[in-house]
């Protein structure tokens, strides 16, 4: 999750360059505000144990993870991944989630495990697993007549045999946290359900926000009590 700010960008960054002692004691503010809620996510890894056995981790090999084509699970990588980051981040890829539209953030926890990425949101779209193949229809332009004709068929979505894979793949995860959101095409997905990091956020019910915004705008308050916007071109 990440904590968005807007409108004071000019005045950090003047800030950081004409008195880092006070960005500094900003920064360090904001962090103790976000850390909880990085620990928080880690705690909610579940063990391995918990976990379906083709998916986790062999106790054999600490490197397979890395090279398996679907990301295995493991709960101490799951758990070293998730972190705290400031600074902006412009990939639009905060907390194991890629945004329709680009934004810049600056303080945010994010789950860099693609295992824990994939513990964090599976269920979101399809809560009790993807079927194993759909219809689709497709058109079809007549070269003669210059018509069209509509054929069906079935599409695989997967290639298992077993019907209830991704239902079986998805009951021990658990239930998401958070807010649904909803599906606009001006915004993209706006959902923000999760088990790890959306789970902490959302039992954190907005104080970390508020804390990070409080440290914010104090220090912008102090920098320019003591600083003119035409000396350093600060931001309104």
């Amino acid at each position: 999750m990440a904590v968005n700010i807007t409108g004071v960008q000019g005045t950090l960054k003047a800030m950081r360059k004409f008195d880092p002692d006070l960005a500094k004691q900003m920064n360090t503010q904001i962090r103790g505000a976000m850390m909880p809620i990085r620990d928080k996510a880690r705690a909610f890894a579940p063990g391995n144990s918990e976990m379906l056995s083709g998916w986790v981790t062999p106790s054999s090999s600490s490197e397979t993870i890395k090279y398996r084509a679907f990301p295995k699970y493991d709960q101490s990588e799951t758990r070293a991944g998730i972190v705290y980051r400031q600074g902006a981040n412009n990939k639009g890829e905060v907390a194991g989630a890629k945004f329709t539209r680009r934004w810049q953030v600056a303080y945010f926890v994010a789950n860099n495990s693609p295992g824990g990425a994939i513990f964090e949101t599976s269920g979101r779209v399809h809560p009790n697993g993807r079927a194993s193949s759909h219809i689709v229809a497709s058109r079809h332009k007549l070269a003669k007549d210059k018509k069209y004709s509509v054929s069906s068929g079935t599409r695989r979505d997967m290639n298992s045999l077993n019907p209830n894979a991704g239902k079986q793949f998805l009951a021990p995860l658990g239930e998401l946290y958070g807010s649904r959101g909803s599906i606009d095409p001006r915004f993209g997905n706006t959902d923000q359900r999760g088990r790890l990091i959306y789970r902490a956020w959302a039992e954190d019910q907005g104080r970390a926000a508020h804390a990070v915004n409080l440290a914010i705008n104090v220090a912008v308050a102090q920098f320019n009590a003591t600083n003119t916007a035409s000396a350093y071109g600060l931001a309104a």
